[in-house]
């Protein structure tokens, strides 16, 4: 496998850089002990998780990680719209300021955690 990415990689005339670039094993077999790819410079470091396009993926493809990670950066900001509420900002900006910075992070790949439509509900029932 290591073989076939540092070949595509020479014919596209890319380089791997060794110490940026991280392995995942999903699935089952992220439960077992896999020998790490290697390229010709240096092994390439395992990792159980990563963040790939905002979205936190683990081995075991759960959503927990990445759930646990936006409602506490939710939480962060739900506590200054607290505080707008006691410094008597309108509710119009309060209500502005959950729909851009909290409701956003909620939302963000949503699409990618619904499998089925149905399951589909709006947050604008708030």
């Amino acid at each position: 496998m290591a073989d076939a990415m540092m070949e595509w990689s020479e014919a596209n005339h890319m380089n791997i850089n060794c110490r940026i670039t991280k392995e995942t094993v999903l699935g089952q077999l992220g439960k077992e002990s896999v020998t790490p790819m290697s390229t010709t410079a240096n092994p390439l470091q395992q990792v159980s998780q990563y963040k790939l396009l905002g979205v936190i993926i683990n081995t075991g493809l759960k959503w927990d990680d990445h759930v646990n990670a936006i409602t506490s950066k939710a939480a962060m900001r739900l506590w200054f719209l607290k505080k707008l509420e006691h410094a008597t900002v309108s509710r119009e900006d309060r209500l502005h300021f959950y729909q851009v910075p909290v409701r956003s992070i909620l939302e963000y790949a949503v699409r990618a955690r619904t499998s089925r439509r149905k399951n589909c509900y709006s947050i604008c029932a708030f």
